[in-house]
């Protein structure tokens, strides 16, 4: 039998806590939906800690996951969190742009040059963007990811050439990948994220964006033959509940189980970084074919990218935050130049 390394890692952190106080009366159930399919790490991290709280707080608190899709999209679950019908939700960027639009900043297209770059955005505005939704009536537990997204297709696209040629997904309802699709003046099919996988098949698309793990965790890569090696951009994630469920949790209870998750959401970072790093491989290994990226073509990239974050102005986020996001990565790849 296989021992799950990130789950000893987990309960090794979590044996040398002393046992959170148990609340009287009935259990408090907090019911938590995502995208994420069963069987991927996403889901072994929602599990590990669904286990954990149980057990930390000896049955008083429960969470119970519902994965796949299962309580429709991303913009439905918030609906549902919002009717009091779910308490929380694994979200990607989609889901807590709903709730907070200012958080697709760690989204734009070729903005981003690297993880690190990213993480010290991220490290800058955490404290902005939980306080944003602690604002709107929401509690965010840690970070999550998709990962770096590329363009996978049916079909070779060696530039922006021929990548416009191309029928791609567009996910329908998000006004960030529309305003990139047309910058970039590309093909954009809408559709929710339940009708890709259909979408492929008939041939109504024949190119998608995802990172690799989330790719093949859709099973949207069995048709697909080429991949680009030049990332598109970031999916970020996180994992929020609804503060009046949250706050029914006594409070040395929910300190503790606030660390345990950010532990293992924080172990989940460097999982799906591994998995998707692990999963090109594995595509290359079955045949797909990969794409080197067009440094010719990349400062034509960048200025189409950098327009795109300033057409967000407004609707996403101000320009005073878009300007600070600037200025960290100016000062990061000084530090980093040096």
């Amino acid at each position: 039998m296989r021992i799950n390394p990130a789950l000893l890692t987990c309960c090794a952190l979590l044996a040398a806590s002393a046992p959170l106080a148990a609340a009287p009366g009935k259990a408090i159930r907090l019911r938590i939906a995502t995208q994420a399919p069963d069987g991927t790490v996403w889901m072994e991290a929602m599990n590990d800690i669904k286990r954990e709280v149980q057990k930390r707080t000896k049955g008083r608190v429960k969470f119970e996951f519902y994965p796949n899709g299962s309580q429709g999209d991303e913009k439905a679950v918030i609906e549902r969190m919002e009717a009091q019908i779910m308490d929380g939700g694994l979200f990607t960027g989609i889901g807590l742009g709903e709730v907070l639009p200012k958080i697709r900043i760690l989204e734009l297209p070729f903005t981003y040059s690297n993880t690190a770059e990213l993480e010290t955005v991220k490290a800058a505005l955490e404290d902005e963007f939980k306080q944003g939704f602690e604002d709107k009536g929401f509690v965010m537990l840690g970070w999550a990811e998709v990962g770096w997204a590329y363009i996978f297709s049916k079909n070779e696209a060696r530039n922006l050439e021929e990548l416009r040629k191309r029928k791609i997904w567009r996910w329908q309802g998000d006004p960030l990948a529309e305003r990139t699709f047309q910058s970039f003046e590309l093909n954009g099919v809408p559709l929710a994220l339940t009708g890709v996988l259909t979408s492929l098949e008939t041939g109504m698309i024949d190119s998608v964006y995802n990172s690799p793990y989330g790719l093949v965790g859709l099973q949207w890569h069995r048709d697909l033959r080429y991949m680009s090696r030049m990332n598109v951009g970031h999916g970020t994630g996180a994992l929020l509940v609804r503060r009046e469920a949250w706050e029914k949790i006594p409070t040395k209870m929910r300190e503790g189980i606030a660390k345990l998750a950010r532990e293992r959401l924080d172990q989940l970072l460097d999982e799906v970084r591994q998995k998707n790093e692990e999963t090109i491989e594995e595509l290359k290994g079955n045949g797909m074919k990969i794409i080197p990226i067009p440094e010719e073509e990349m400062p034509r990239y960048l200025e189409l990218g950098k327009k795109t974050a300033d057409d967000m102005v407004g609707s996403l986020y101000t320009q005073e935050l878009l300007d600070k996001v600037r200025g960290i990565l100016t000062e990061a790849r000084a530090k980093s130049s040096e």
